[in-house]
């Protein structure tokens, strides 16, 4: 008797065991790996504010807001008291979703700038894969609400995608043998900026996760703008900007909504008009302020298709910087019509009548 209940706990051993090894080897691999990415970097920085200095103001979304959203003029302006920004490249609505909340269970967050980019709107947005998936879920530290994005978000996905992170492998081993030199630094180990991989091109890193981009006048390519109309509208989108809307009122915190300026030949040529009618209609439903950069009035702020890297809207530092100032003004005022054209119609013709200037 005694025999056979060994035997069936050796057979529970060698189970546990086996998915031992197996855990440790996927880990290895993906050590070896996987970069060393900014979402790590930030993520960790904002869980961690210095004694007594809770971030109060954080700047969530993708790469625009990323590259147009400078918080040290928030801090100037005396907007805010810390505020950070913590848009990462390719972070959907719904990774924004979980990154406020991780932020708020480690800071008393008093506002939230949340960016808002059509493109991150859309059903078909390719970001929305295996791959997509890993970008915020692989560096969430392994809490309650780590948990539930597993639940609500992965359990219809590949497995072995998610854990073994095989599409953020680097591409040759000359790369990965760069990813593990990186990962013996102190710089990776303490969580510096240094310590990340690939983000060269984003121009000096200022501090506040605010990158200045070089400016690049001359690599735009074609035009040729995103398409949007609102049976485009992903349902599953839709759902966690309530979710977002909800979470700031059930706990007391400032939602304002940004769309931060694309070049003037896309504004003509795109989708920003539909966009911004859109957006303002759910942002007016909810109660929730909405500022569209684009409208932003030329005489305040000059923006020319040579202020931006690409058509898309990633924006150089020196008019960052501009719009960062303007944006700040903006946020500190209730009443600011001003500063703004009445319509898309008004906006067009301003930008066509400089082109023939």
């Amino acid at each position: 008797m005694k025999k056979k209940a060994f035997k069936e706990i050796l057979k529970y051993v060698r189970v546990i065991v086996f998915f031992a090894v197996i855990t440790i080897l996927v880990e290895a691999v993906n050590y070896v790996m996987v970069q060393p990415g900014y979402a790590r970097y930030i993520i960790h920085t904002v869980d961690n504010p210095d004694d007594g200095s809770d971030y109060d103001c954080i700047v969530v979304g993708a790469s625009h807001g990323r590259a147009s959203i400078d918080p040290h003029y928030f801090l100037e302006m005396e907007y805010a008291v810390n505020p950070i920004n913590m848009c990462i490249q390719g972070a959907t609505v719904i990774d924004n979703y979980y990154m406020i909340r991780e932020a708020c269970n480690n800071n008393d967050v008093k506002k939230i700038i949340l960016e808002l980019d059509y493109q991150y709107w859309n059903k078909n947005l390719k970001r929305d894969s295996d791959f997509g998936d890993l970008l915020v879920y692989g560096q969430l530290p392994f809490t309650s609400l780590k948990m539930e994005y597993i639940v609500s978000q992965l359990m219809d996905k590949d497995f072995r995608t998610i854990y073994f992170r095989r599409y953020a492998f680097a591409k040759n081993w000359k790369t990965a043998k760069k990813y593990m030199a990186i990962k013996k630094t102190d710089e990776y180990k303490n969580f510096q900026i240094e310590g990340v991989a690939g983000i060269e091109t984003e121009g000096p890193y200022q501090g506040l996760g605010f990158f200045y981009r070089t400016k690049v006048t001359d690599k735009k390519g074609k035009l040729n703008p995103s398409p949007w109309t609102y049976d485009d509208l992903n349902p599953k989108v839709q759902k966690y900007f309530q979710k977002i809307v909800k979470y700031c009122k059930d706990n007391g915190i400032e939602l304002i909504c940004v769309t931060t300026p694309i070049p003037p030949s896309s504004v003509v040529s795109g989708a920003a008009n539909e966009a911004d009618t859109y957006f303002k209609q759910i942002c007016d439903e909810n109660n929730v302020r909405y500022i569209d950069g684009n409208l932003i009035k030329n005489e305040i702020l000059n923006v020319s298709d040579d202020d931006f890297s690409d058509w898309e809207g990633h924006m150089n530092g020196e008019l960052a910087e501009q719009f960062s100032e303007v944006l700040t003004e903006i946020l500190k005022k209730n009443d600011c019509s001003e500063y703004f054209y009445s319509s898309y119609d008004e906006c067009i013709e301003a930008i066509k009548a400089r082109g023939n200037e």
